[in-house]
C-alpha cells in the first residue's frame, strides 16, 4: 500500500466534466526508465528523542532543508541532508505560533510555510517564525493540499449546510495568504443521513475523494479516485479545463487479503469516529487496485504520478502543462501490506522523502536520490 489507506478528516467527491479538452494518450512502453534509490534514513525506534518519532504527518525536502511534522511532539522538526538535526519550529501550547495538533505545512518557493493546526492555518516567515493566521475554524481542518504559486495554495475542506436537509459540501479551491477565495475547483454534497443502498458510494465520497497537485502557475491537476481509469485532468488557474492526460493499464485486481485487510482499516477508523446515525459503519473495498494512488508537483516542475496497480513504487512523470510523457521512475523496494509508504514530493528538490511506517508503527524518513 503506497498511501495510506485513510484519511484524517471526510472528504467528498464530484465526477468533473472536462467537455472537449484535448486528451494526451500516452502508450509508454518504449519510454525512458529513470531508477530512484533510497540512500539514507532519519528515524529510529529508540535513542536519541531528536530521532523518534511520535507520529511523522508530514515531510518536505530542499536542497538544503529536510522537515518532517510530528504531530504528536506538536513541532515541525528540520535536519539537514545528511540527517543531522537542526532545530524546529513550534512547540506544543495554544499562544501564536504554538501547535496543538498539527496536521499539515506546505512550502513556498522564498522559504515561508503554512501549517495546518486544528482551529488554525497560520504563517511562518523563512525563519521559523509566526507571522499570522491564514485561515481559523471550529476543527474541520481542511486536508490534502498543494501549492499553486509562490503565494498561494489549494485545500480540500468540508462545510455543513444546516439548512434544511442537512448537508455535508465537500470542496477543492485555492487561496491567497491572506484567506482569500481564489477558485473553487471541485464540489460536492451528500445529504445526511444516508440512505443504506447509498451508504458504501458515500463512504467512497467521504473519504476517498481525489488526488491533486497544482503548479506554480495556479494550474491544477487533479485525478479523480474510484474509478478504473488512469485520467489527470488539468485546469486552469480559473477553474476551466483545458487537457486530459492519460495511460492505457490494465486493471489489476485485489488479493482477498488486501480486501479484508482494507475493510478492517476502514471499518475500524469509522467505528472510532462515531456518528454511526448518519451512516452505516460498513464498508465494501473496490476489487481492482486504483490507477493512481497519488500526484506530486516534482522538480523543473514535472508532475510526478504513482500507479497505484504495481507491485513496487512506479511513478509517469509527464512535462506539464504541455502534457509531454517523459519518462518512468522506479523505486526497487517491496513492502508488506500491512506496512505503509507515503512519499513526499516537491519541487524545490530534485530527490525527495518517503515515510515508512512498519507494522509496529515505526517510522523512519527515507531519503530517496533519482539516479
Amino acid at each position: 500500500m503506497y498511501k495510506k489507506i485513510i484519511q484524517i478528516t471526510c472528504v467528498l467527491l464530484l465526477c468533473i466534466a472536462c467537455g472537449s479538452e484535448p486528451v494526451h494518450e500516452s502508450l509508454n512502453s518504449e519510454a525512458p526508465v529513470v531508477q530512484l534509490s533510497v540512500t539514507d534514513t532519519i528515524g529510529v525506534e529508540l535513542g536519541d528523542s531528536c530521532y523518534v518519532f511520535g507520529y511523522a504527518a508530514d515531510a518536505a525536502r530542499t536542497d538544503s532543508m529536510i522537515f518532517v511534522l510530528d504531530m504528536s511532539r506538536a513541532q515541525l522538526r528540520k535536519y539537514t541532508p545528511a540527517g543531522e538535526y537542526a532545530g524546529h519550529i513550534g512547540n506544543r501550547g495554544d499562544g501564536p505560533g504554538e501547535l496543538v495538533h498539527p496536521q499539515w505545512f506546505e512550502l513556498f518557493s522564498d522559504g515561508s510555510i503554512i501549517l495546518q493546526d486544528i482551529t488554525d492555518l497560520g504563517l511562518y516567515n523563512p525563519q521559523g517564525e509566526w507571522e499570522k493566521h491564514v485561515l481559523t475554524h471550529s476543527g474541520n481542518w481542511p486536508s490534502q493540499h498543494t501549492v499553486t504559486g509562490d503565494a498561494t495554495f489549494a485545500i480540500r475542506w468540508h462545510e455543513f449546510i444546516r439548512e434544511p436537509p442537512l448537508t455535508l459540501r465537500q470542496f477543492i479551491a485555492s487561496y491567497d495568504l491572506d484567506g482569500n477565495t481564489l477558485t473553487e475547483f471541485m464540489t460536492d454534497s451528500i445529504l445526511v443521513p444516508v440512505d443504506p443502498e447509498d451508504n458504501n458510494d458515500a463512504l467512497n465520497r467521504m473519504l476517498f475523494s481525489h488526488y491533486f497537485a497544482g503548479d506554480m502557475n495556479g494550474n491544477l491537476y487533479m485525478v479523480q479516485r474510484h474509478t478504473p481509469e488512469y485520467r489527470i485532468v488539468c485546469l486552469a488557474s480559473d477553474g476551466i479545463a483545458f487537457d486530459t492526460l492519460s495511460l492505457d493499464l490494465p486493471a489489476v485486481e485485489k488479493t482477498a487479503y488486501e480486501i479484508s485487510l482494507e475493510k478492517q482499516h476502514v471499518e475500524e477508523y469509522l467505528t472510532g469516529m462515531g456518528s454511526s446515525d448518519v451512516m452505516q459503519w460498513i464498508y465494501e473495498p473496490d476489487s481492482c487496485r486504483e490507477p493512481i494512488a497519488g500526484i506530486w508537483l516534482g522538480w523543473e516542475d514535472n508532475l510526478w504520478v504513482l500507479r497505484g496497480t504495481e507491485e513496487i513504487p512506479v511513478f509517469d512523470v509527464w512535462s506539464i502543462p504541455s502534457g509531454e510523457y517523459l519518462y518512468r521512475a522506479e523505486l526497487d523496494l517491496s513492502i508488506p501490506p500491512t506496512e505503509f509508504l507515503t512519499f513526499y514530493i516537491n519541487p524545490y528538490c530534485k530527490n525527495f522523502l518517503a515515510v515508512h511506517e512498519d507494522e509496529g508503527m515505526v517510522q523512519r524518513i527515507l531519503l530517496i536520490e533519482v539516479i
